[in-house]
């Protein structure tokens, strides 16, 4: 296994790349970014290295720790205390058959203090032959002590074009359902995969778009009908409005700078080009600020068909200025 299987973050790659062939080996790293984007793989290409072999799976000094590694009664996806522990009663037994143990801690900034405290104690007085790969969503949630102990590589989100190709190749997709899930994906071939086994995602895309499309129109009816479908697809509302603040976020692009930013919703600039040529710079600024306000006050449970009309409503009136009403 080499970095080859590893797509786009190319700095990333360069740096461990440098770091094996260097002999310079840290006792601990961090690969932050977001969920499906290739923590594991990149993780798992860089222990292939350490431990020179093909298969790190199969290799006896690399370990993928997780609660059920040590009890399988426990399911939690958080990384319990009595995990940290027992990896570390493990961390100082030598090598089975090389010069290097490698451990792989999935979830790691699910660690509450008394579990990233535990795991201190190893980081602190590491033995020379081990190396801990923590992988996580948001690197600052690791208490400073362990932050200042690890060296942090960012993983980023992959381009569309790189989704799109991957599941053309891989997955021998069409062109247009392959652009659909890339959009959608958010650079992530996981959360692309994913949805791929859920057939309502890209018709829910599609739905709302062509809802919010309508209130350039400026029909109360299609208010109305907007508000009812938010209102029928609250199990969704999350996705929902990651559809309208991308939505929004490339009507405010191509408004204030056309050509200037990347335009996530690719499949839809003739609609987007139309829907913009109804704004003004000012309310192409708000649209985005209408959803982030809501999708707020939605997690912090406020009341769910209150928050939907006011929403829907603002919105609507933004693109057809406030006093549109009077």
């Amino acid at each position: 296994m080499s970095f080859n299987c590893v797509l786009g973050n190319e700095p990333v790659k360069s740096l461990l790349t440098h770091t094996l062939a260097s002999g310079h080996i840290g006792h601990a790293y961090i690969l932050e970014g977001g969920r499906g984007i290739g923590r594991m793989t990149m993780a798992k290409a860089f222990a292939a290295g350490l431990l020179q072999t093909e298969n790190p799976d199969a290799h006896p000094d690399f370990t993928v720790v997780t609660n059920q590694l040590y009890d399988p009664s426990k399911k939690q996806d958080t990384l319990l205390v009595d995990t940290i522990r027992n990896l570390k009663r493990e961390v100082y037994i030598r090598p089975y058959t090389g010069d290097r143990k490698v451990y792989v801690l999935p979830r790691a900034d699910t660690m509450q203090a008394p579990a990233q405290n535990s795991l201190l104690k190893v980081f602190e007085e590491p033995p020379n032959y081990c190396v801990i790969l923590l992988l996580a969503e948001n690197a600052n949630a690791f208490l400073p002590t362990i932050r200042s102990r690890a060296q942090i590589l960012r993983m980023r989100p992959l381009s569309q074009d790189q989704v799109k190709n991957y599941l053309i190749d891989q997955k021998q997709l069409s062109q247009t359902q392959a652009q659909q899930l890339s959009i959608l994906s958010g650079g992530s071939i996981g959360k692309a995969l994913e949805l791929l086994e859920d057939e309502t995602a890209v018709n829910l895309r599609e739905e709302t778009l062509t809802r919010l499309l309508t209130l350039s129109g400026g029909n109360y009816r299609e208010l109305y009908d907007f508000i009812r479908f938010l209102k029928q697809n609250r199990t969704s509302i999350d996705f929902v409005l990651e559809i309208l603040l991308s939505w929004s976020r490339d009507a405010m692009f191509q408004k204030l700078s056309p050509g200037q930013h990347h335009i996530t919703n690719t499949d839809k600039t003739a609609e987007l080009s139309d829907f913009c040529g109804k704004l003004t710079r000012k309310s192409a600024l708000r649209l985005g600020e209408i959803i982030l306000k809501y999708q707020k006050m939605i997690a912090q449970n406020a009341n769910y068909s209150a928050a939907v009309l006011c929403m829907a409503t603002e919105y609507w009136e933004e693109i057809h200025g406030r006093n549109y009403r009077s």
